[in-house]
């Protein structure tokens, strides 16, 4: 038994379901501290603030486009990491003049609350809300990263968005977890459901050599969105691993965005 399952079910034994359920998400969530100095490499985005539905300030960071009408990206990081790490690694995107927002979450890079399904949900609505006013007119495409891409999919369920995009992401956190360690999950994030409910285009990019969420995860997510007629790409990462280059993997994602609304886009997959 991993030690991470077995120290949770030792709480579970002693306190009960309730009282582990903060132990459950402490091997979850892995929020780091913001460092005590920020350097960027090139130009450096603008801090952002949003207000949650439940009233949290929460702090992110927005490259502006280059010019009016371009897109809006809006990115959702994963697990680990706060929205520097997350925008030092996802500038990329902003490259081609589109404007991209990062989003982070309560609880994490010193933001307050607890990081939890609901709770991310919240702050996700918070931010897609927040970057349509800053740009009014640009269509929204959501980006998410391994639990971020969980982060998207939910949204994409539920919001006027032109495209969504994942990168190494699971099929459900309940899918990641030993079986014996499921009934104690207070968060599923079950993105299996959520891609069979998307409205809009979806691009799945996962890596072969991915060792935290299994290649086998994106590909059972690009299944379950062809049988259900969303409209669904999903393209292999020969050799990478959870974090590919981004400077290599952004212009395929932006070409990929670019396609999006027009008629060729199809069920494939690459």
């Amino acid at each position: 038994m991993k030690p991470i399952f077995r120290a949770i079910l030792a709480v579970l034994a002693v306190t009960g379901l309730s009282a582990c359920v903060p132990v459950v998400r402490s091997y979850v969530y892995l929020p780091d501290p913001l460092p005590a100095s920020v350097q960027w490499p090139g130009e450096a985005p603008r801090e952002v603030s949003v207000t949650t539905a439940d009233g949290l300030s929460l702090k992110g960071y927005y490259y502006p486009p280059r010019e009016a009408g371009k897109r809006l990206i809006v990115f959702f990081h994963g697990n680990g990491g706060n929205r520097y790490t997350a925008a030092r690694y996802a500038a990329p995107l902003a490259e081609q003049g589109d404007g991209l927002l990062i989003a982070d979450y309560r609880g994490y890079g010193g933001n307050p609350g607890a990081p939890s399904e609901t709770g991310l949900r919240a702050d996700a609505a918070a931010f897609i809300a927040y970057g349509r006013t800053l740009q009014p007119d640009a269509p929204v495409y959501l980006f998410g990263h391994s639990l971020g891409g969980g982060v998207a999919l939910d949204a994409a369920t539920r919001e006027d968005i032109a495209g969504v995009v994942t990168l190494g992401t699971f099929t459900s956190l309940t899918a990641m977890a030993p079986a014996y360690a499921r009934p104690i999950l207070p968060d599923r994030f079950d993105n299996l459901k959520a891609v069979t409910r998307i409205k809009v285009p979806l691009l799945l990019i996962h890596g072969t050599a991915d060792d935290v969420i299994p290649f086998s995860e994106g590909q059972a997510l690009s299944l379950a969105a062809s049988s259900a007629h969303v409209r669904v790409r999903f393209i292999t990462l020969t050799g990478a691993n959870h974090h590919p280059d981004f400077t290599k993997l952004a212009p395929t994602v932006l070409g990929q965005m670019a396609r999006m609304p027009t008629k060729d886009w199809t069920t494939y997959v690459e």
